[in-house]
């Protein structure tokens, strides 16, 4: 505000200064469309180094792949899942997607739970660095899974006849919503090729289940039902 409030100032002081003078309307004219040319050289000029800024911000497209993910699946016989990402760089703004696929199953000392389903997020992260060779952005996400669930080899014991009973039961759906901090890092290795690591800080937004709560969520990770 102060700055218009001087701009306003110095306009009037102007104005005041050439009515207080004899001024010939002729040469008045002639400064008039001098200054005139000057302001429209001025606007072609600020037009094209407009025009020549914005076609020089090409945007970088990246597609990437979770090695992570890949190798727990070939490792362990408790998960498999896999997770794709697209990323848009427009000079250092980021926008992605990430989308996946995981089922988790664990044997725990009163049954087996087993989850799977696909699970999606879309986010904004800006990149301190001016290039996009090495990237260190800051940013958030929100992320959902839609998954199904299901309790095996429940041991219930009759606390009548002490005896112990092992059935499963039904399988029930699930959708959980959740936000994420993101911080990632990411190195030009060769070529096209980059590598890096993400640190995600997550918190549950909503979750609908028919039922039980599951134990693990696709993307989320283990759910306490309250974390």
């Amino acid at each position: 505000m102060l700055r218009y409030f001087f701009s306003f100032l110095a306009i009037i002081s102007l104005a005041f200064n050439v009515l207080g003078q004899k001024v010939d309307t002729s040469k008045l004219s002639v400064k008039r469309e001098i200054v005139l040319k000057d302001s429209s050289v001025t606007s072609k000029k600020y037009a094209n180094d407009s025009i020549q800024k914005l076609s020089s911000i090409s945007p970088k497209i990246r597609i990437g792949l979770d090695v992570s993910r890949l190798f727990l699946s070939a490792t362990r016989t408790d998960f498999n899942g896999f997770e794709a990402s697209m990323d848009v760089n427009l000079e250092r703004h980021i926008f992605e997607c990430h989308v996946g696929y995981a089922r988790h199953s664990q044997k725990l000392e009163t049954y087996n739970p087993i989850s799977s389903g696909p699970y999606l997020s879309v986010g904004y992260g800006k990149n301190v660095f001016s290039e996009n060779d090495n990237i260190l952005s800051l940013g958030g996400r929100l992320a959902g899974s839609f998954l199904g669930f299901q309790a095996t080899d429940v041991k219930l014991i009759d606390p009548y006849s002490k005896e112990k009973q092992v059935l499963d039961l039904e399988k029930k759906n699930s959708t959980v919503i959740w936000a994420e901090f993101v911080t990632a890092i990411k190195a030009k290795v060769f070529g096209w090729v980059m590598m890096g690591f993400e640190i995600r800080l997550k918190g549950r937004l909503h979750a609908r289940s028919d039922g039980f709560q599951p134990y693990s969520v696709p993307g989320y990770g283990f759910y306490s039902g309250k974390t």
